[in-house]
């Protein structure tokens, strides 16, 4: 039975047009994080300068929930970037996509975001000899579809509220590929290949379930721990995982990181497949697992 849910959870689509050959040699999903962050609170900012700690307006602005670093647990951050181009080359002149996926209440910031994706482009993308971008067009995803937002000709940015999310029937067999590395861990170690489980799957989904629901309280919790883990020895059917590292520069470390995590794809079926299959089909927009803003455990499901 097709469900239909009405979320905050909207991906937006950038297009970028390089104005300098751009070389992704690892994937750019922190690059693309640290530029819009510095371009976010050059836009957003009303104290030029000024430490956001002690700042007046901090309440009002949207700048530290989404990028200051905070003393306690990790919050959930309402945002998540989803580069088109994982690696590869571009020639001055090309188009460069960029996805963010964007949860609960930063969706009614669309024009500022609209205004730092500007800047980032005019800032420039990379550390070390940043390439300059101009920003072409805006669109918001709508069912399988994608609908412009802004263009240069156009004035102002159009604001369109969430569509809601048409959740097909759960199928017989499904298959889950990982698009960017997934980052798992059981006991405080990185879950490897070798050692992945149906457990290791549906723990990290309720886990991220249960952050995302800090910010969308109409998202659908999964049921308790006894009723969710039930039989999950018999959803995995195939797993076919590697462990892949990449590489991202850290400036507030000022140093490259390694950043590893599982890719490959499983075959899921069976009876626990229909039962998780509402929450597994929205976390593709959501990810799974650890680094999930710069877009790791990004994954796409399908029946088979």
């Amino acid at each position: 039975m097709t469900t239909e849910l009405p979320l905050e959870l909207v991906r937006y689509r950038a297009w970028f047009e390089t104005r300098a050959p751009l070389h992704f040699t690892d994937y750019p999903g922190s690059a693309w994080r640290g530029a819009f962050g510095h371009a976010l609170k050059n836009v957003a900012c009303t104290q030029r300068g000024g430490d956001c700690t002690t700042c007046p307006e901090r309440r009002d602005c949207p700048y530290p929930p989404l990028f200051e670093s905070s003393t306690g647990a990790e919050p959930f951050r309402p945002y998540i970037f989803e580069p088109q181009a994982l690696v590869g080359y571009f020639l001055s002149g090309s188009l460069v996509g960029l996805d963010l996926v964007v949860c609960g209440w930063l969706n009614r910031w669309v024009p500022l975001l609209h205004a730092a994706l500007q800047q980032l482009g005019q800032r420039g993308l990379g550390v070390r000899d940043p390439v300059h971008l101009t920003l072409v067009e805006l669109q918001q995803q709508v069912g399988d579809g994608w609908v412009s937002l802004w263009q240069p000709h156009v004035a102002e940015v159009l604001t369109l509220p969430p569509s809601p999310f048409v959740i097909p029937p759960a199928p017989k067999r499904a298959r889950f590929d990982l698009i960017t590395p997934l980052r798992l861990k059981y006991r405080g170690a990185l879950v490897q290949p070798e050692r992945f489980t149906a457990k290791d799957l549906l723990v990290a989904l309720a886990r991220r379930f249960e952050a995302a629901g800090a910010v969308m309280e109409e998202l659908p919790l999964t049921p308790e721990p006894g009723q969710w883990l039930a039989e999950t020895d018999h959803l995995v059917e195939r797993a076919e995982l590697h462990w892949h590292d990449t590489h991202h520069y850290s400036s507030r470390q000022h140093e490259a990181l390694k950043l590893g995590g599982l890719m490959g794809h499983l075959m899921l079926e069976g009876a626990t497949l229909e039962r998780v299959w509402l929450w597994l089909w929205l976390g593709q927009w959501l990810h799974l697992g650890s680094s999930t803003t710069i877009g790791l455990g990004r994954y796409v499901v399908q029946a088979r």
